[in-house]
């Protein structure tokens, strides 16, 4: 499912690679018809400063750990929608 990564653009060259000559627009046509939509990534602020400084300060109290150390940390990740 790596394809569905791909730009509009990208997927038009990977058809040309195999001698199939299609335009954009029949690109997107296609998956519109197959049911997928078009998604703008959206934009997230840049880090500031004090962000920057917040993580570095972070990262160096936690230079010295170990590998036990780190298997008792639950990472999770935030996904907006």
């Amino acid at each position: 499912m790596e394809w569905l990564l791909n730009t509009t653009k990208q997927m038009k060259h990977k058809w040309e690679e195999v001698g199939v000559n299609v335009c954009d627009r029949t690109v997107r046509n296609r998956l519109k018809e197959m049911g997928f939509q078009y998604r703008k990534a959206k934009r997230k602020p840049a880090l500031t400063p004090k962000h920057k400084r917040t993580r570095l300060q972070w990262a160096k109290e936690r230079q010295s750990w170990t590998v036990d150390d780190w298997m008792k940390v639950v990472f999770s990740d935030e996904n907006y929608y």
